[in-house]
């Protein structure tokens, strides 16, 4: 039988980074073009990224963990256009598309070659060439399994889509990448108030969270934060954040339904 798409029986790892154009007419460096709609199209049309963006001031730093090529730095830049941006991304190839991003889009923000933790060191990215943006410290067989197959099930996706999706998403690299906190991150480039929090690392989220100083919590006005509700995770993140003095309000991605992928929302006066 051939191969799904005549995909070649080994995929390469080492794809080059291409350009693509957005929707709203800029040009974006990608690890991968389909990938990077995908992704645009779900941020810029989630309503908790476009609220979360609302009513910053200039005296509060918007800061992207997880920030992949830049996606939602780009959309938090153009909503906010007077805050300083901070995006944090460990994946080389991914952070490299990050970097040239921001340079063209978003001149005055700065992005790191760090995971963020709950304690500095170094640790191994699992990293996706064909899908990036699931590239994780936290590796988790059945979870991956559980949200692609949620995605491809609300998708309506054929067979051949299906093993074709399946094929590429397994397709994996290990680096060794730098480990920081957020405390330390953010008192190391002088942020003394933090207007959003958005934090994106698949199944890495509670030790983000970790890695908060008690101290630092009131700087923070706003998090959003994708939670994958792994053993009541997603409760215990709303109960955590609603000690903190947040109000919460979690939803779900359509195509995440069934899927373990949540948004949680978090805001305070």
């Amino acid at each position: 039988m051939p191969n799904p798409w005549d995909l070649p029986d080994e995929l390469p790892t080492d794809l080059p980074v291409t350009r693509c154009e957005l929707p709203d007419g800029r040009v974006v460096s990608a690890v991968q073009e389909a990938e990077a709609h995908t992704l645009w199209e779900e941020i810029s049309s989630a309503a908790p990224y476009r609220s979360a963006a609302e009513d910053l001031r200039p005296d509060e730093a918007v800061i992207d963990v997880g920030a992949h090529i830049g996606l939602a730095s780009l959309l938090f830049g153009r909503l906010a256009p007077d805050s300083r941006l901070l995006a944090f991304e460990p994946a080389p190839k991914a952070f490299a598309c990050l970097e040239e991003n921001l340079s063209r889009h978003l001149p005055g923000a700065l992005a790191f070659r760090q995971a963020l933790g709950a304690a500095p060191g170094k640790s191994e990215l699992i990293y996706r060439p064909y899908v990036a943006s699931a590239s994780t410290l936290y590796d988790d067989a059945e979870d991956d399994t559980l949200n692609l197959e949620a995605h491809l099930d609300n998708i309506g996706a054929d067979e051949q889509t299906r093993e074709v999706v399946r094929r590429t998403f397994d397709v994996t690299q290990r680096v060794q990448v730098e480990v920081t906190t957020l405390t330390a991150a953010l008192a190391e480039h002088g942020v003394d108030r933090v207007g959003l929090l958005k934090i994106d690392v698949e199944r890495g989220e509670l030790d983000v969270l970790d890695g908060i100083d008690t101290a630092f919590w009131p700087r923070i006005r706003r998090v959003l934060l994708e939670v994958h509700d792994i053993d009541g995770r997603l409760g215990r993140i709303v109960s955590r954040l609603a000690g903190l003095g947040f109000r919460a309000t979690v939803s779900q991605w359509g195509v995440y339904v069934g899927g373990s992928v949540h948004l949680v929302l978090a805001d305070r006066d």
